[in-house]
């Protein structure tokens, strides 16, 4: 079954197919031009999801994923980020140099190739300089709402508030870098949560595979480049959400930049599923 959504055609699409009794696959894809598209004087913005625009029907977001923004500020621009809930906010200044500031926090400097991870409170607002005269700056946010991942992301420990560090082009390159984790492994941001963050550089026929748990879902960037993942072509700014698959496995068609997004199953994804099982158990 193939569902197309929007004004042009192939932007928004839910792919699903039955693998066996009771085994459902969805892929959904965002397509570059598709996201919600802001172009002010010294700023532009690019919404994955967006929570304003009530004809999207992933305004709510992917699961515990609530926020993907890419923006390019001008010489001395900034943009501001409002969280409506409490989030885990990771930022990646792919190019340029910026000063972060986070609710209550002091604010910090984020350079090429850093990430920095910050928590947002409710109904605050965070913001973002770049502080070259000069240079435009490259930024991605993304943002956790981690209150919603059912049992197994659970965790009382300590949460620092502000957080940063540089992953090279090197130690990307050709695999899967860990940036985010539960528990800060391979020297990665510590999220405190059961969400991973992966980064990769991959050159032109590169093949990558990433195993996935059961239960747990994924979405996967595309930064710059193009890609084919399960007989889809996607290509800079695409987005694709995969449920219920076994694994993300993808190929380069040149060089490419992408994020990938390991997610705990939500709350909502386990009521949805505990009443699907009991609607086929019913039926039976």
């Amino acid at each position: 079954l193939l569902y197309l959504k929007g004004s042009i055609a192939a932007k928004i699409l839910w792919f699903m197919a039955c693998q066996g009794p009771g085994e459902i696959k969805l892929i959904t894809v965002i397509k570059s031009e598709a996201r919600q598209y802001f172009d002010a004087k010294d700023q532009l913005t690019w919404k994955t999801f967006d929570d304003e625009n009530t004809t999207d029907p992933l305004k709510n977001s992917f699961g515990v994923l609530k926020v993907l923004n890419e923006e390019i500020l001008s010489p001395g621009g900034g943009f501001i980020l409002h969280t409506k809930k409490d989030l885990v906010v990771v930022t990646y200044d792919r190019e340029g140099v910026i000063v972060y500031k986070s609710y209550g926090e002091e604010p910090i400097k984020l350079e090429t190739k850093d990430f920095g991870r910050n928590i947002s409170a409710e109904d605050t607002n965070q913001y973002a300089f770049n502080t070259s005269e000069s240079e435009e700056a490259h930024v991605f946010q993304a943002g956790f709402n981690l209150d919603e991942c059912s049992g197994a992301c659970e965790d009382d420990g300590p949460k620092q508030k502000v957080v940063k560090q540089l992953f090279t082009h090197a130690e990307r390159q050709g695999v899967l870098r860990l940036i985010a984790s539960s528990d800060g492994r391979l020297s990665s941001l510590s999220l405190k949560q059961d969400v991973q963050i992966y980064s990769s550089f991959a050159g032109k026929g590169n093949h990558i595979a990433y195993e996935l748990k059961p239960s747990r879902t994924a979405w996967l960037h595309v930064v710059k480049g193009q890609i084919s993942l399960n007989d889809l072509q996607l290509q800079t700014g695409d987005g694709v959400g995969l449920t219920e698959e076994r694994s993300v496995s993808f190929t380069s068609k040149g060089p490419t930049e992408i994020l990938l997004f390991d997610l705990c199953e939500s709350k909502v994804q386990e009521k949805v599923a505990s009443k699907g099982k009991l609607q086929t158990a019913e039926a039976r």
